[in-house]
């Protein structure tokens, strides 16, 4: 890696092929020197940054939170745009658990600033339109139209201008091509990472008015060009364009890529309990009793008391309130706990096309305590009570319509709490509606895998040295769903296999 520093503490002109406000396409290179060039209004950097060398690329990279490189741009203020970005991270960037010791001295610290049109880039509050990257799970990027924050609660309350990326690690040492394309009018957002296609939005909104200048760039990655553009590229000329630039690409990456945001060939799930497992619970779900000892957590109070909850010949139906809020979401945990190795088996049919479900196994208290018997009881139905509450688990998330999550895809998402730790992540071709799909998870050991309709879905390995807890082992089985979801299950069985 070859570093030139340049320490100038003055504002410094940008080399810019096109910079006036409204203009069809603005290219900065990032690449050589900073020289004045005669401009309508010229891009500046003020602070001290320097160029890399990164596999065969230079690019720029701020070297203080102070440093600012402003450029001129109105793109962002019309109907329909492109931004590119070639970055490359000079840190392997993954998920970070949430420290609140650090995020008490600076509560934007997870967030990398790409673009945006203030400044700071990662403090959502001081901009409209902002594009970024956080250490955090889900979502792991954002783009945005809207003043304030975009995501998180801010996407679970209300319909928001903005477009997730759910899960992207960075690796060191190659370069990203990262693109935004986005229609306004037609409430379309698209995000693509070495031309593949890696988040959409799948619903109506209204973006704030954007700025006119863009600020670019943070201390922990260099940028080696930028482009902006006043029509929203297709993906097969974002492709083309990736494929045809002589920048070293990494094999390892796109794969990583492909696998992530991609449908891929699927191994057959061919998992029969072999000796030594028990049946420990089987109920059809047809009949009167057969849901009997399940215990309720949300959806008890008005106005957001679930909408339907009865048995059926064709299995148990479940609905949600549609409602945006924390009280409009359910779990009912199992009557038993489970201990060692644990296989879930279970037929589901969504039948409406909103919603999200997810299945939570192994869920204890923080030193394997039953936390139904042992804590305080909880009664609503918040995400908190296994991401933040004291209640160790695996959650798979297998059935997501959200508006934050990609909606062209049937996505898969495995994650570890309340570590926040993402195991695992797929994308299948999207799950019909009204029809019924079959469900199986399998832990053995610290081997964790999923399948949906005969396929697994994930197949991976939980590490209890990468300080995000033991491998969990013991605790109950709960079915959980979020506001606006509507599913009938059937043919419940949990096998059990005693690890001691």
């Amino acid at each position: 890696m070859l570093i030139r520093d340049s320490r100038l503490m003055v504002a410094a002109a940008l080399l810019l092929t096109a910079v006036a406000p409204g203009a069809e396409r603005i290219a900065v290179p990032l690449a050589g020197d900073f020289l004045s060039t005669p401009a309508n209004r010229p891009a500046v950097v003020a602070g001290p940054y320097r160029f890399v060398d990164i596999a065969g690329r230079r690019g720029y990279q701020p070297l203080s939170l102070s440093t600012s490189l402003q450029i001129p741009c109105a793109v962002q203020q019309g109907e329909r745009g492109s931004f590119t970005l070639w970055v490359s991270p000079l840190e392997t960037l993954t998920v970070s658990p949430p420290l609140e010791h650090v995020a008490r001295k600076d509560p934007h610290w997870q967030r990398y600033a790409l673009l945006s049109d203030g400044l700071p880039g990662n403090d959502p509050a001081k901009s409209v339109f902002a594009w970024y990257w956080q250490s955090q799970w889900h979502p792991q990027m954002i783009a945005k139209f809207k003043q304030g924050a975009a995501g998180n609660t801010a996407a679970d309350f209300g319909v928001t201008p903005y477009v997730p990326v759910e899960h992207l690690p960075l690796r060191r040492g190659t370069w990203y091509q990262l693109v935004f394309t986005w229609d306004k009018p037609a409430s379309r957002f698209r995000v693509y990472v070495n031309g593949i296609l890696c988040a959409t939005t799948s619903y109506p909104f209204h973006c704030d008015p954007a700025g006119d200048t863009l600020y670019l760039g943070n201390t922990a990655m260099a940028f080696a060009g930028f482009e902006a553009e006043a029509e929203e590229i297709s993906a097969a000329e974002i492709a083309r364009r990736y494929d045809a630039d002589p920048t070293t690409k990494s094999v390892a990456v796109n794969d990583e890529l492909r696998r992530l945001f991609t449908v891929q060939p699927a191994q057959p799930a061919d998992w029969q309990p072999g000796p030594g497992w028990n049946f420990a619970y089987d109920r059809a779900l047809t009949g009167s009793g057969d849901f009997t000892g399940w215990h309720q957590q949300g959806c008890m109070q008005e106005p957001f008391v679930l909408k339907e909850r009865k048995i059926t010949p064709e299995g148990l139906l479940l609905q949600t309130p549609d409602a945006v809020n924390t009280e409009s979401r359910v779990y009912f945990w199992s009557p038993d706990v489970f201990e060692g190795d644990l296989a879930v088996e279970f037929e589901f049919r969504p039948e409406q096309t909103t919603g999200l479900a997810l299945l939570v196994v192994q869920a204890s208290g923080m030193q394997r305590e039953d936390f139904l018997a042992d804590h305080l009881p909880r009664t609503s139905g918040s995400m908190d009570t296994i991401i933040a509450d004291r209640v160790r688990n695996y959650h798979w998330e297998y059935f997501r319509h959200a508006v934050d999550v990609r909606g062209d895809l049937a996505t898969q998402v495995l994650v570890k709490n309340p570590w926040m730790r993402p195991l695992a992540m797929s994308s299948q071709a999207p799950l019909a509606l009204n029809e019924w799909h079959r469900l199986l998870f399998v832990q053995e050991g610290n081997r964790l895998r999923g399948a949906i309709d005969g396929v697994w879905v994930f197949d991976m390995m939980d590490d209890p040295d990468t300080h995000s807890g033991p491998v969990l082992d013991r605790g109950r089985v709960a079915l959980r769903l979020m506001y606006g979801t509507k599913m009938r299950f059937r043919n419940l069985k949990i096998w059990n296999r005693p690890g001691r």
